[in-house]
C-alpha cells in the first residue's frame, strides 16, 4: 500500500502530481495509519516535518531552500529548511527532481532522482496561434513573450520588469497565482488563477518565454513551458542546470520529465523496495 501526505492535494483544481499519482496508483491512499506494514510505504512532503510512525517513509524533497538560502545570505527560510530536514533525516529514503538538489540530501542516506513530471498530453505546441491570440484578446502583430510566476524572490519580478522597460515594444503576458500580485501595466496583460488548459494555450499564443529564475533548478511552469516547444529568452538569472535546446519539447523528453517517464521510475523504484500497491 502506498501513502501519499502532502501540504496541498490540489490547492485550484489543478492536475498535481498528487492527484496524478493517485489515478496511477489505484489503492493509494491519503489516510496516514498510524503503523504501516512491511510492504507499505509513506510519501510525505517534506515541508510537513518528520511524522513518526513506524515503516518505510520516502521524503519528497521538492523545495529549493537551500539554494535560496545560499543564493539570498538570509536566515527567513530556515524555519521550513528545517522541517525539511528533519524530513529527510529521519526517511527511509530521500527523492528530489534533479541531479543538482541530490547534494542537498545524500548526508542523510538513500536519495534518489524522481522528476515530479510534466503532463505531456497536456502541455504540448498547438497550431492555431493567430486564434489564441483572438481568443484571449492579445495583440495580433506585436511581438509577445509570457512570464509565469509570483512575487516570491526567486522567481525574479524584477528582472521581468527590467527585461520589459527594456524592450518597450514586446507586449506581455503574465500569469499569477494570486490576484493581490496582479501587475496593472499598459503592456501586460495579466491572468490570475486560470486553468492548466488555458496557461497551454496562453504559452502557445506567445512568441517567447521569458525565464528569471534566480535558481540554477528549473521551477514546474518552466518545464510545463518546455513541453510547448516555446522558446526561451533568459534574463538576470543565475547559471541553469541546462540550457534548453532549439526543440526544447524533445528535452522534457530527453530528460525523462514526461508523466509516462516519471511512472516508470517510481514503478522500478517501488518493486526494488518490495512495495505493493
Amino acid at each position: 500500500m502506498i501513502y501519499l501526505n502532502c501540504e496541498v492535494k490540489s490547492g485550484l483544481g489543478e492536475d498535481t502530481f498528487w492527484t496524478w499519482f493517485e489515478r496511477e496508483f489505484p489503492g493509494s491512499s491519503f489516510d496516514v495509519p498510524q503503523k504501516l506494514n512491511d510492504d507499505d510505504i509513506l510519501l510525505r512532503y517534506s515541508t510537513l516535518g518528520f511524522l513518526p510512525v513506524e515503516g518505510k517513509q520516502m521524503a519528497l524533497c521538492w523545495e529549493l531552500y537551500p539554494e535560496m538560502k545560499d543564493l539570498f545570505n538570509t536566515d527567513c527560510f530556515d524555519d521550513r529548511m528545517r522541517k525539511v530536514n528533519n524530513t529527510a533525516r529521519y526517511s527511509t529514503y530521500r527523492t528530489v527532481a534533479t541531479n543538482e538538489t541530490v547534494k542537498n540530501y545524500e548526508k542523510y542516506g538513500q536519495t534518489v532522482v524522481i522528476p515530479i513530471g510534466v503532463d505531456t498530453d497536456l502541455y504540448k505546441p498547438l497550431k492555431n496561434k493567430t486564434e489564441l491570440r483572438k481568443k484571449y484578446n492579445l495583440p495580433k502583430a506585436k511581438k509577445l513573450g509570457i512570464w509565469i510566476g509570483t512575487y516570491h524572490p526567486m522567481k525574479g519580478v524584477t528582472k521581468l520588469l527590467e527585461y520589459a522597460s527594456l524592450h518597450p515594444d514586446i507586449e506581455w503576458i503574465v500569469i499569477w497565482k494570486w490576484q493581490m500580485e496582479e501587475l496593472k501595466i499598459d503592456n501586460i496583460h495579466s491572468f490570475v488563477q486560470i486553468k492548466q488548459e488555458q496557461i497551454c494555450e496562453l504559452l502557445n499564443a506567445a512568441d517567447f518565454f521569458l525565464s528569471t529564475s534566480q535558481l540554477r533548478p528549473y521551477y514546474m511552469a518552466e518545464w510545463e513551458a518546455m513541453a510547448t516547444n516555446i522558446p526561451f529568452v533568459f534574463f538576470g538569472n543565475s547559471e541553469r542546470e541546462f540550457y534548453p535546446s532549439n526543440k526544447p519539447r524533445d528535452d522534457v523528453m530527453r530528460l525523462g520529465w514526461d508523466r509516462k517517464h516519471t511512472k516508470e521510475k517510481w514503478v522500478e523504484f517501488f518493486k526494488e523496495k518490495g512495495v505493493k500497491w
